[in-house]
């Protein structure tokens, strides 16, 4: 979702691990119907979290778990 406007989850999978006290859903679906997969957790700088790491086709959700979409 990087470079798009912001979209609401409308859905999500079953929790596949936990990172700084939040469930980590192994999939989410936005308002549009794009499927993203869970890919990583994101990397920190100084300033917080970095978007510069995210590729086009990744969004960032909090606390920083980045999802890489396989679908529309």
């Amino acid at each position: 979702m990087a470079d798009e406007e912001d979209k609401t989850i409308v859905e999500q999978g079953p929790s596949i691990g936990e990172y700084r006290r939040e469930s980590i859903p192994e999939y989410i679906i936005d308002s549009s119907g794009a499927r993203f997969e869970f890919d990583r957790i994101a990397l920190e700088g100084d300033g917080g979290l970095e978007p510069s790491q995210l590729a086009r086709n990744e969004c960032l959700i909090a606390p920083g778990l980045i999802y890489r979409r396989v679908s529309s």
